[in-house]
């Protein structure tokens, strides 16, 4: 194969630096390992960095959706309004309450929910009664929107959250992939009324498995933090004795030491990802600017882009390759690529319990058809962006 790496590039790799692999080997050797004093430092931290007044950390972005449902007293006889084009763990979460996702199609650049795909859903698939929502296939009241801010391309958060106001909605924000995006000049975490973020290993930063939310409700955080670790009323390390008292029924869902010292190395180190990703995703854009049926992602006027994910998309009649064709032969080069998402209505399971139709998401499904995410992480060299830029010119030219 002509150009062909020697070794396999991944589309995401985390960057681990000796300062986190130390941080972490202080936790192992001090003796306290699990939810503990790194915890409530990266808590802090965490706050601090993005502006929040309220920061709770949990093991997953999926735990924390569920945390901020749970709070709000969602329940089987609840329905949430979220965006077609998301990772499972967005609609799933509604799901472990027997409650049921109400589906929005997308915007056509960007691939979020924006306003208008909103109203149309719920003119669709809502009725209105009293001033509240409910869905018409399943009479359940709608009690939340959740937004999800693809690849770090952040919604149009005001007219959302004025849609969702004017039917008594909470908002709660998918940012697994928006740290640290910027929305109307602060950070994504300090808009909505919960913000759910990711620490994946492939996200902004990582601490192997994590999440975080962020509310400005004091009464919800104190309920979130509860529920995350079997209900107790007091954090094991922060007890004056041995009493404690389970007032709520909860999950286990906190996150441990070990991992919050590996984040609060990340989070310093934040800065200079970000930076890096940025630095990359802008020379793409610059070498491919050019190829005839390539729509590429960009910044956008109301805030910058996180640049979690490298988003492209092919037009097959302009496109010298589809989609498909490009992903083998990037693999034929030793290049890795992704697909970010299959829609939520095209998951066997939601299909056969929603029972979606995909004439209602054209724009989603359009997507689908052409959409392939490129390699962008912040350890990678300048010859590895050189490979990813000479192997898609060499197949789309």
């Amino acid at each position: 194969m002509r150009n062909a790496r020697k070794t396999f590039l991944p589309f995401a790799l985390p960057s681990i630096s000796e300062e986190a692999i130390d941080e972490v080997t202080q936790v192992l050797r001090s003796g306290w390992i699990t939810s503990g004093p790194k915890v409530k430092q990266f808590e802090q931290e965490f706050g601090k960095f993005i502006g929040a007044s309220q920061a709770i950390a949990v093991n997953s972005a999926t735990a924390g959706l569920h945390l901020a449902l749970e709070a709000i007293g969602f329940d089987q006889n609840s329905a949430a309004i979220t965006t077609s084009v998301t990772f499972t763990a967005t609609a799933e979460v509604v799901c472990y309450f027997g409650g049921e996702p109400i589906l929005t199609d997308v915007d056509p650049l960007y691939n979020n929910m924006d306003s208008r795909s909103l109203e149309l859903s719920i003119k669709k698939f809502c009725y209105k009664k009293n001033n509240k929502l409910y869905s018409k296939k399943t009479k359940k009241l709608v009690r939340a929107v959740i937004p999800v801010h693809i690849a770090g391309a952040t919604c149009d958060l005001e007219s959302i959250s004025a849609i969702a106001k004017k039917y008594g909605l909470y908002v709660i924000e998918d940012a697994a992939h928006a740290f640290p995006a910027i929305h109307k000049e602060q950070f994504i975490g300090t808009n909505g009324d919960f913000t759910v973020f990711s620490f994946y290993a492939t996200k902004g930063i990582t601490t192997g498995e994590g999440g975080m939310v962020t509310t400005p409700h004091s009464q919800f955080a104190d309920r979130i933090r509860r529920t995350r670790l079997h209900g107790i009323n007091k954090e094991s390390f922060d007890r004056p004795s041995w009493y404690y008292e389970v007032t709520d029924a909860g999950y286990k869902y906190n996150m441990t030491d070990i991992s919050a010292a590996l984040g609060l190395v990340q989070l310093k180190e934040a800065n200079g990802f970000w930076n890096r990703r940025r630095e990359i995703a802008n020379q793409y854009i610059q070498e491919f600017q050019n190829i005839p049926g390539l729509q590429l992602p960009s910044d956008f006027e109301w805030g910058s882009h996180s640049w979690h994910l490298f988003r492209i998309e092919l037009d097959p009649s302009l496109a010298k390759v589809g989609r498909d064709t490009l992903c083998v032969e990037l693999k034929d080069r030793n290049i890795g690529s992704s697909l970010h998402f299959i829609p939520i209505f095209e998951h066997s399971f939601y299909r056969k319990q929603f029972d979606y139709n995909r004439e209602d998401y054209p724009n989603a499904c359009k997507m689908y058809d052409r959409c392939l995410s490129l390699p962008l992480f912040a350890g990678m060299t300048n010859d590895d962006v050189s490979d990813v830029i000479r192997s898609v010119k060499e197949i789309l030219y």
